[in-house]
């Protein structure tokens, strides 16, 4: 098929999609793909320069009212990096929920809503959370990925008041961070979940660093940015044998006509030892 594929990435907070699937993201988009964001949560309780951070030093919090409205402003703050750092990867859909995630929870109203989004966007392929993440109870990544699955479900029928017909995803790929182990090959798999896709970023990287950089309120930009990207990126690089990368796990097996080798596992295959760690070597500049 050489359709362009849909693609919709569904974080918990704003840097989520960035920081998990933003060097996916500006290949497909730069591909012609049509890629998309949902944002289920505002994030001002994560990271913010005011709520998280300058609450923390603080003797006494604002009273309930002028809290709701800091937290709002804080809010649209987040909306407007959430959507600098998109541009950075060439995606301008977004769609933003505004829950607030001090209790994020699996629940019938969140769960329709974004079935709705599903059936109005039809993407191809979901990018999310995975659903056991942590302790798979509390965390909001956890339950954001719960609330993705239960959506598919539901967006695979039709539900009153929705006119727009079924949709099914064709598949599901959940980040890696904070879920799985990373992997070189399958005997490092001693038991748990494994990345077992990964995405090789090092031609975009520049570009999410762009990206994160732009999520000012949230302490991302300058150092934190680069540092994100040359541990947690080079470290899925190594496992996918490239300079950086991101990982997935994949939700549902794949079927081919023919055994899948990748033009990058053949292009390894016939590199030497040094011109592998060439490919290693290569640095963000800072």
């Amino acid at each position: 098929m050489n359709d362009p594929l849909r693609m919709l990435s569904i974080g918990a907070h704003p840097a989520d999609i960035f920081d998990q699937s933003g060097g996916t993201m500006a290949h497909h988009a730069a591909r012609g793909d049509w890629v998309g964001c949902v944002v289920l949560t505002h994030g001002a309780r994560v990271h913010d320069q005011v709520i998280s951070e300058e609450m923390f030093h603080r003797d006494a919090v604002p009273e309930a009212d002028e809290l709701r409205n800091t937290m709002r402003e804080r809010a649209g703050v987040k909306e407007a990096e959430t959507r600098a750092a998109c541009a950075a990867l060439g995606v301008e859909h977004i769609v933003f929920f505004g829950a607030d995630d001090a209790v994020l929870l699996v629940t019938e109203e969140v769960v329709r809503r974004l079935a709705r989004v599903l059936r109005e966007l039809r993407p191809d392929v979901v990018l999310t959370h995975f659903p056991k993440e942590d302790d798979g109870i509390t965390s909001p990544h956890a339950i954001t990925g719960q609330i993705v699955m239960h959506a598919l479900r539901l967006a695979g029928s039709v539900d009153p008041g929705d006119r727009n017909p079924p949709h099914r995803a064709a598949q599901v790929f959940y980040f890696g961070i904070g879920a799985a182990a990373t992997r070189h090959g399958l005997w490092d798999q001693t038991g748990g979940y494994a990345c077992d896709v990964f995405v090789d970023i090092t031609d975009v990287a520049e570009k999410k660093l762009a990206a994160l950089d732009a999520l000012v309120s949230q302490g991302y930009g300058g150092a934190y940015a680069r540092k994100r990207i040359e541990t947690s990126d080079g470290a899925f690089g190594l496992a996918g044998n490239c300079a950086y990368g991101e990982g997935f796990i994949s939700h549902n097996p794949t079927t081919h006509y023919y055994l899948p080798v990748t033009d990058h596992a053949l292009r390894q295959a016939r590199s030497s030892d040094h011109e592998v760690m060439d490919g290693y070597s290569f640095k963000l500049p800072v």
